[in-house]
């Protein structure tokens, strides 16, 4: 929906890049979680890293290109990721890995949402 003619405003752009770092974050998360988790790298570490993270993965053009779907239904896909920090924060040894999950989580929902309504009102496009 964006290109070089039709930049966003500031306030958009703002939020979008907000969104784009915890986005990152979150992916980065998974990395750190998954080398926490195993001591070396094998294929099995590999394996469960793509499994966390290829939801996500499917989303990154979209949310580059400021898509407004995409941001929507990255907002139902993060709500996976919130319940499976909350699950893992009860694991014993497991607290703080849960925590920065569901807290990344709920930060990429809430930034998602704020680009949404803002992008809405400023161009008054249906989701």
């Amino acid at each position: 929906m964006t290109n070089e003619k039709h930049a966003l405003p500031l306030n958009i752009q703002r939020t979008r890049v907000a969104t784009l770092v915890t986005y990152y974050a979150l992916l980065a998360y998974f990395a750190v979680n998954v080398a926490f988790i195993f001591d070396d790298i094998r294929i099995a570490s590999l394996i469960v890293w793509a499994i966390q993270t290829i939801p996500l993965l499917i989303f990154v053009v979209g949310l580059h290109r400021a898509h407004l779907r995409t941001y929507g239904w990255l907002c139902f896909v993060v709500l996976l990721y919130f319940s499976h920090g909350v699950l893992a924060a009860f694991q014993p040894g497991r607290l703080w890995f849960g925590v920065v999950e569901a807290a990344l989580s709920t930060v990429l929902f809430v930034l998602l949402i704020i680009f949404i309504r803002q992008y809405k009102e400023r161009y008054k496009v249906p989701l």
